[in-house]
């Protein structure tokens, strides 16, 4: 919580407007009627003020908060009753509530928003039951007076219904708005949004979410409950009717009105809900009817809420941006040429190794099982202080596995083995404290909470966030280059500033063991640079970092060892410039040379697909740079690359069903029949509940064939199926193995008739042997004519069974050419691991050979 000049000033505003709307009662000029109803309304403020943080802050909906009103106001008449001081009657009230409330929160963070409301809708109705049955406390349906409290620090008696209790009504109004006001301010409300936005990232930077929904519901209810306290004093009478279903609906509704999550919202419901009933019997109109009109609007026109569309009207009378960033704004400075003490950063391997340092992180015999599925089985590895450990493979090789069981961020799997850091057994210990122990990570897109600023995302860390933690992640911004939008929010920002706030976020603690996915993955080569500097600061400070990426360039320049992993074990290791030379390690990503398929002839120069100069972005990540490519009909054309380099996003492109975001795609030749395509989509993406013969009766209805149309097709499209599949069409899709779900998806997509194919890894997972009759189909395919497309991370699959051979390297064509010519696979490699470059400079030492 910091106590700026502006949140002072803004928190003032509530004690103050308390203290002048008391002395405008008190001189009259509010008259005594509508005293009450002012009373009122600030006790309604603190109600929809409640459940609208807890909506906004914390993503939770309650329709049980009326419970809560109904404990604090039944509080104080029993306290009344007997004689309780005033004090003792809040502090009961405000203690009750807290713990229900914490346990409301603790039980319902597990669920989805709708069971949490399920669950506040249960107590809520319980509560009601409880009243009406507890006679001797609440009077049952009778209700029970509220007499008057005396304060115990001697400031008097206050009365129930009189002007004393509307006096301390708005009163205690006005503060709790001020403790709001400083409390949006607060690591608090940092952690409680982290928690809501990213329950899993939230986790990575030491926030438990279950904790976190559990404290906000207790504050929530417990300032319920003083409002409950308030309530009984004004109106000097309780009765269960006051505290139905229709209370709580009334409440989310004035939240909604005023604006969810918004200080000043809450005023704005308060007074909705005062004087909603005055004002529909002043139009004779009932009561409901009002109340679903003025919603209604309001969510129509209004679905911010009326506080914040006034907010923005004002930014914009005054002429200030909104919260995105004007055109031409994505220029951030970085103090990136130097250790922070002005000596250049150098490359990892010019420092010496920690060779005789004990590792600190061991893994020893680490298998990881989902079901049926060995994401990772006996891998082993260790690293050491300020080492950087790449480790490398090809899609599905276990990379990322391994990291979310080293950082406790894995669920629903089936763990053995050992992990060790700095001496203690991380098997078994929750995410959070690994973070404590000081184990950090960042994330391969970018996982910031979007809904904090990008000072407030590293904030978020600590549990107080105090001056000196403030200054500290001031420092760590312009460190990193992040100063200059300190106050924007992520979804503002370019995709490597995201990246560069994911890894700020992740230093924040200044961990012993940084662990970091893909973290050059998706930038330009200046912000891969930064990225490195950046990475090598942290191994000279002493850092161990463990990283997985698929830019290999810039994860050898930064790594001091690697090791190859695939099919979730290792497959090798060795200093970054000699472990590509291992054969094993080569083949995971190129594939063995196999007998090459036999395909048809090209038929003639008629072109299918042309693309001319498409470039394609997410947000700020470009995936495809400036693709030229020519596919002719009757071909097979094979796209290879690692992961990320653009194979899917050109897949979709040629399929149509992604516009590019710029450049040209001609499909078919200018007059003839249109050219229908169907992509088959890395994972097949079946319709697991439904059986083999409604996927393909699904795939029918989207091109429109329907009746006897869509029967024959379907029938003439299992005939391509093997017999097994033919004989077992009603079997549901989730029964299949691996390599017949992958010939089901190639059914559906022949479904639509297709003259263009687009297969995406489509032997993804699979064991050798479904490969081969997964291919075998497909040959047979292009045997009969169609054009196929295949994206494929295997070089040698797609050199044995195309005609020719596109190299994708981060998102640009770096190599083409005939799959038959032998001497094209090795630039084919070459363009694989080094992209255009990489040719180009074995051109050079050809040409220099040959002079």
């Amino acid at each position: 919580m910091v106590f700026t000049r502006s949140n002072l000033a803004w928190a003032a505003l509530g004690p103050v407007a308390g203290l002048a709307l008391i002395a405008l009662m008190q001189s009259g000029a509010i008259p005594a009627y509508q005293a009450y109803s002012v009373a009122l309304a600030a006790v309604y403020a603190i109600v929809v003020l409640s459940v609208g943080l807890l909506a906004g802050w914390s993503g939770v909906w309650s329709v049980g908060h009326p419970a809560f009103v109904a404990v604090g106001a039944y509080f104080a008449a029993y306290g009344g009753a007997h004689q309780w001081p005033l004090e003792w009657v809040i502090v009961g009230a405000i203690t009750s509530c807290a713990l229900m409330g914490a346990f409301l929160g603790y039980a319902g963070a597990r669920f989805s928003v709708l069971y949490i409301a399920l669950l506040t809708l249960a107590f809520s109705l319980v509560s009601l039951e409880v009243i009406n049955r507890w006679t001797s406390v609440t009077g049952g349906d009778q209700g029970v007076a509220v007499s008057p409290l005396d304060s115990a620090l001697g400031l008097g008696t206050v009365p129930s219904g009189g002007s004393e209790a509307q006096y301390l009504a708005v009163l205690v109004a006005g503060v709790v708005f001020a403790i709001a006001v400083f409390a949006k301010s607060s690591a608090l409300r940092m952690r409680l949004v982290a928690a809501k936005a990213h329950p899993l990232v939230a986790r990575s930077v030491g926030i438990v979410p279950e904790a976190q929904t559990a404290l906000s519901f207790a504050v929530s209810a417990a300032f319920t409950g003083l409002a409950g306290v308030l309530l009984g004093l004004i109106t000097g009478f309780v009765s269960p009717d006051t505290f139905s279903l229709n209370f709580g609906v009334t409440i989310i509704a004035a939240c909604v009105l005023g604006g969810v999550g918004s200080v000043f919202g809450a005023v704005v419901g308060g007074v909705y809900l005062a004087w909603v009933p005055a004002a529909a019997d002043a139009v004779s109109v009932p009561q409901p009817v009002v109340q679903g009109v003025l919603l209604i609007t309001a969510l129509i026109f209004l679905p911010g809420g009326v506080v914040p569309f006034l907010g923005s009207l004002v930014r914009r009378a005054l002429g200030r941006r909104g919260p995105g960033l004007l055109d031409g704004e994505h220029h951030v400075s970085a103090t990136v040429d130097d250790n922070g003490d002005g000596a250049p950063v150098t490359s990892a391997r010019d420092r010496p190794a920690a060779d005789d340092a004990a590792p600190l992180l061991v893994v020893d015999g680490l298998s990881v099982r989902f079901g049926g599925l060995n994401a990772l089985e006996s891998a082993s590895l260790d690293v050491r202080p300020g080492e950087v450990l790449a480790i490398i493979g090809p899609n599905g090789a276990g990379k990322t596995t391994l990291l979310n069981a080293v950082s406790g961020l894995i669920g629903g799997a089936r763990i053995t083995g050992a992990v060790d850091y700095a001496g203690v057994k991380l098997m078994g210990t929750r995410a959070t404290a690994r973070r404590r122990l000081g184990i950090a990570r960042t994330f391969q897109h970018a996982e910031t909470f979007s809904e904090l600023t990008v000072a407030e995302n590293v904030l978020c860390t600590k549990r107080w966030a105090g001056t000196a933690d403030r200054a500290r992640a001031d420092e760590l911004l312009a460190r990193t280059g992040l100063a200059d939008v300190a106050d924007r929010y992520p979804a503002e920002l370019p995709f490597g500033l995201q990246k560069r706030l994911d890894l700020a976020r992740a230093i924040a603690e200044e961990p012993r063991l940084l662990i970091l996915d893909e973290p050059f993955g998706g930038l330009d080569a200046t912000e891969r640079q930064l990225a490195a500097q950046q990475i090598v600061r942290l191994r000279a400070q002493g850092a161990a970092v463990v990283i997985i990426d698929h830019v290999l360039d810039d994860l050898f320049a930064v790594a001091d060892r690697v090791v190859a992993f695939d099919f979730g074990k290792p497959i090798g290791s060795g200093e970054p410039g000699t472990i590509l030379t291992d054969p094993q390690v080569r083949s995971s990503y190129l594939g063995l040379i196999a007998t090459r398929a036999e395909l048809p002839a090209r038929a003639g120069e008629s072109v299918a697909v042309a693309l001319r100069d498409v470039s394609h972005h997410y947000g700020g990540v470009a995936a495809l740079h400036d693709i030229h490519l020519d596919i002719g009909k009757g071909a097979v054309i094979g796209v290879v690359g690692a992961n990320g380099a653009g194979k899917s996003t050109l897949g979709k492109i040629i399929h149509g069903s992604l516009r590019p975001s710029s450049g040209q795609v001609r499909i078919g030749e200018p007059g003839a029949r249109p050219v229908r395509s169907s992509l088959v989509p890395e994972g097949r993406a079946l319709f697991k509940t439904l059986s083999l013969r409604e996927n393909l009766e699904v795939a029918g209805y989207a091109v429109g064939v329907q009746g006897s149309a869509l029967r024959t097709r379907l029938d003439e499209t299992a005939e391509w199926l093997p017999e097994r599949l033919r004989a077992r069409l009603s079997v549901a899709a989730a029964g299949l193995s691996g390599g017949e779900q992958q010939i089901l998806a190639v059914a559906r997509a022949l479904m639509a008739r297709p003259d263009v194919l687009i297969l995406d890894e489509p032997a993804l997972g699979l064991a050798p042997a479904l490969v081969d009759e997964v291919y075998a189909r497909i040959n047979q395919l292009a045997r009969d004519g169609m054009t196929i497309v295949l994206l494929e991370q295997l070089l040698s699959r797609a050199l044995t069974s195309c005609h020719e051979v596109v190299v994708l390297h981060e998102g640009r064509v770096a190599a083409r050419g005939d799959a038959s010519d032998p001497l094209f696979a090795e630039t084919a490699e070459l363009a694989y691991f080094g992209g255009e470059a990489a040719t180009l400079l074995k051109l050079r030492d050809v040409n220099e050979l040959e002079a």
